[in-house]
């Protein structure tokens, strides 16, 4: 789902996109010059992979989601929200998918089995699961 950034005024524009297993419902206000707000939920589950087992299990993703989107090059520091960047003048709602996906399958995870065998919160046990 592409849209443009001249179509996204002061109103708010529902967007509602889906893929592989993740949602995200919010919408998208024009913030100042360039910069359109993203404002809303994901939501779904995620295929990722156990840090000490390597085994790969099901995680159910379900958090808020802000995030500021750039007509081209931002110059600045945003402290309120990240910033992702688009050159053809549209907002591409599944590359914004994609990439919140990415980064939640790149970040450390622990299946409930190794979380249950564990033992204690530092990890301190040597067992795997296997």
């Amino acid at each position: 789902m592409k849209i443009a950034f001249k179509k996204i005024g002061a109103q708010t524009k529902k967007v509602d996109v889906s893929k592989e297993g993740l949602r995200i419902e919010g919408t998208l206000r024009r913030a100042q010059g360039t910069l359109v707000d993203l404002g809303g939920r994901m939501s779904g589950e995620v295929e990722v992979e156990c840090i000490r087992c390597g085994e790969s299990f099901s995680l159910a993703i379900d958090e808020d989601l802000k995030l500021r989107l750039s007509d081209g090059v931002y110059r600045g520091f945003d402290e309120e929200a990240d910033v992702v960047e688009f050159y053809d003048g549209s907002i591409d709602m599944e590359q914004i998918l994609d990439s919140e996906s990415a980064s939640i399958k790149l970040d450390y995870h622990i299946c409930p089995k190794c979380k249950q065998q564990e033992g204690d919160d530092n990890g301190s046990t040597k067992e795997t699961c296997e």
